[in-house]
C-alpha cells in the first residue's frame, strides 16, 4: 500500500518513513530557495504537516515526489512572499514580532547548510525559477513530465532549460 494512503489513515510509521525518505531533498530545495538554514528548517516540517493533513487528497497521478516537492515549493513561495511584506511594513512589526521560531531545528538545519554551501554557492547566481528547476531534477529527483506539472511548463521546455543551466553552471566552474 502506499505510503501516503497510509498516513491518511493515519499510520504515524508511514509519516516518518516517508520523511526519512524525503526530508533532505525537501530541506535543500527550501534551502537553495530561501538561503535561510532556519527558514528551510521550518519549511521541511510545515511540508510534512501538511502532507499528514491533506494525505486524503491525494491523487495518485502525480506521483509521490512530486506532490511533496509541489508542497514543499508552494510553502517555500508562501514564507518568501510574507517575508517580502514584512520587509516593507513598519519595523514595529519586526520589534513584536517573536524571534524563536525553528530554533529547535537549528542544528540539524545549520549542519545540513554547512554541508551544502558549495551546492548553494553554485546556485547563488542563478535566478530562483532556475534554482527550483535544477533542485527538483537533482534534489527531488523528478522527472520532466513531473517538473513540468509542478511549474506549468512543457517537459521537453524543462529539460532545455535544465540543459542550458548546467552549460552555464559548467562553464562557471571552469573558469574558476
Amino acid at each position: 500500500m502506499n505510503l501516503i494512503r497510509k498516513i491518511a489513515r493515519g499510520d504515524t510509521a508511514a509519516l516518518e518513513q516517508l520523511y526519512e525518505r524525503h526530508k533532505t531533498g525537501v530541506y535543500r530545495l527550501a534551502l537553495s530557495l530561501t538561503n535561510d538554514p532556519y527558514l528551510a528548517e521550518d519549511i521541511t516540517q510545515d511540508t510534512f504537516l501538511r502532507i499528514q493533513e491533506n494525505a486524503s487528497s491525494y491523487r495518485r497521478d502525480s506521483g509521490e515526489a512530486a506532490w511533496i516537492f509541489t508542497i514543499a515549493r508552494n510553502l517555500t513561495y508562501d514564507c518568501l512572499r510574507r517575508r517580502s511584506r514584512e520587509l516593507c511594513s513598519d519595523v514595529s512589526a519586526w520589534e513584536g514580532g517573536g524571534s524563536g521560531g525553528g530554533v529547535s531545528g537549528a542544528a540539524s538545519g545549520g549542519e545540513a547548510a554547512a554541508g551544502n554551501l558549495y551546492f548553494l554557492d553554485l546556485l547563488s547566481d542563478l535566478s530562483p525559477e532556475e534554482k527550483e528547476l535544477v533542485c527538483l531534477r537533482i534534489l527531488g529527483g523528478l522527472s520532466w513530465r513531473e517538473i513540468g506539472r509542478i511549474t506549468s511548463q512543457s517537459a521537453d521546455a524543462c529539460r532545455k532549460r535544465y540543459e542550458r543551466i548546467l552549460k552555464r553552471l559548467r562553464d562557471q566552474l571552469s573558469r574558476r
